[in-house]
């Protein structure tokens, strides 16, 4: 493997979209289009988290063979960010989808509930970036919203990975990946 400089991303600055579950790629990874919608303000402080919970590994093994064949538990891939913006997406990620008929009014119906929608992840570094693509997650909340008087108020959750049958789990863009 070559030494590539540019291959080394610090996460400057970022952006985060949503789409209908499903919804392919944006064609230009640099500006999503319609129906592709900008996520707002993230947390700067708390970033983004990819987790990988399970792919628990156990050696199985016969008398003559102690190390036979090893056996693989599923892998669940989640992203968590803080949101920082107070708006109908937002709330509805942490809460659920809520009563929205009456202007400025959020009503919380469900607190259980989760969102499926398709994620987009651009991630600039100067010149250099690198997107993620995932066609389907499933989001709602993560963690206790904490109200600090010296932070951005933020709504942690959590986009757990769900698979698409006959689609990658997840797709990452960058110069320099894939068959050249």
């Amino acid at each position: 493997m070559a030494l590539t400089d540019s291959a080394v991303i610090i996460p400057g600055t970022g952006f985060m979209y949503l789409a209908p579950a499903e919804t392919v790629q944006p064609a230009s990874l640099t500006a999503p289009a319609a129906p592709w919608v900008n996520l707002g303000h993230p947390s700067r402080e708390d970033g983004l988290t990819i987790t990988r919970d399970g792919g628990d590994s156990e050696t199985l093994g016969t008398w003559q063979n102690s190390a036979l064949r090893e056996r693989r538990d599923p892998t669940t891939f989640a992203i968590t960010a803080f949101l920082h913006q107070v708006d109908n997406t937002v709330l509805e990620l942490y809460f659920g989808p809520g009563d929205i008929a009456t202007a400025g009014e959020f009503g919380v119906q469900d607190a259980s509930a989760t969102t499926e929608r398709a994620l987009f992840v651009r991630i600039v570094d100067g010149a250099n970036q690198v997107a993620l693509y995932v066609p389907r997650v499933s989001i709602g909340a993560d963690d206790d919203v904490e109200v600090d008087v010296e932070n951005f108020l933020a709504f942690p959750v959590r986009a757990t990975v769900l698979q698409v049958t006959g689609s990658n789990l997840m797709t990452f863009f960058a110069a320099g990946l894939g068959t050249p």
